[in-house]
């Protein structure tokens, strides 16, 4: 048959999507090619809306939980810094004077204002280590550490508190800490070589703190002390050095320390400063 001659099937016309059938000469019967190329057009468009239109009926939901699940950072809590400052100062002219559980309600009506202020914490700790309250100072002076992470006072308050409770090897880690920020803190100086007494903790590093303790001591009793300290000392690391044991403690052959007549000025711990937290 020719191409293009029309094909006739149970007397009517076979069309399909408005194309009409042919027949070529190997008698296979098909779509004219142009009106082919116009059918399948449609066809296509239709097929890819179909598939845009699955695609977003997915994602779409999920955009949506994505929206629901977006957390929102609630603005910083407002302290009133000035009110805690002004309080502050007032707790400490009232410690000052001596009126401990005033200063301490001042200062908790300053931590309430803004919890932030770590001079206010130590100045707390010092109050309720007066009034004996020693698990309570320690607490507030834990607060003052966490934040001022380079200042010294409050390991050595820590160290302070500890010493006096009888806790000596605690005691010394604190002023150990303590020295490691501030290697010229007289008082962690202090507390150091007196709390490794007291654990038998005397070795080449409680040498340095004392031989660094020497270069910067003022008072003539503490002065006398450490120069009793070091040559006694030296002397029991050179022995341990020569494998020589020492005696125990206390054996009568131990060798009784010598001591400057009085009693050495007490470790006390230090107030700090009201400061307010730089901006930013």
């Amino acid at each position: 048959m020719a191409r293009g001659r029309r094909v006739r099937s149970l007397g009517t016309n076979r069309e399909l999507s408005g194309a009409l059938y042919t027949c070529d000469k190997s008698g296979n019967v098909g779509p004219e090619e142009s009106e082919m190329q116009l059918t399948r057009k449609p066809l296509i468009q239709s097929l890819t809306c179909a598939a845009l239109a699955a695609t977003l009926a997915v994602c779409l939901p999920g955009c949506q939980t994505n929206k629901k699940d977006i957390v929102t950072i609630p603005a910083p809590p407002a302290f009133d810094t000035a009110k805690a400052v002004q309080l502050a100062e007032q707790g400490l002219t009232a410690q000052r004077a001596g009126d401990l559980d005033t200063a301490i309600s001042l200062y908790k009506q300053s931590i309430n204002a803004n919890p932030e202020l770590s001079g206010v914490w130590t100045n707390m700790g010092v109050a309720m280590m007066a009034k004996q309250n020693f698990p309570a100072a320690a607490e507030a002076f834990k607060h003052a550490l966490d934040l001022s992470p380079t200042d010294s006072r409050p390991l050595v308050n820590l160290g302070v508190a500890y010493l006096d409770r009888g806790w000596a090897d605690q005691a010394y880690t604190y002023f150990s800490q303590a020295l490691d920020r501030d290697p010229q803190n007289i008082d962690a100086l202090r507390g150091a070589i007196t709390a490794a007494q007291r654990c038998g903790r005397e070795d080449e590093r409680t040498l340095d703190y004392i031989k660094r303790l020497q270069l910067i001591e003022t008072d003539p009793k503490w002065k006398q002390e450490l120069g009793f300290r070091r040559v006694r000392l030296e002397n029991s690391l050179k022995d341990r050095n020569k494998g020589i044991q020492m005696p125990a403690r206390n054996s009568p052959q131990f060798p009784q320390q010598q001591s400057s007549p009085g009693a050495l000025p007490p470790i006390a711990p230090s107030p700090a400063p009201i400061q307010s937290l730089p901006p930013g």
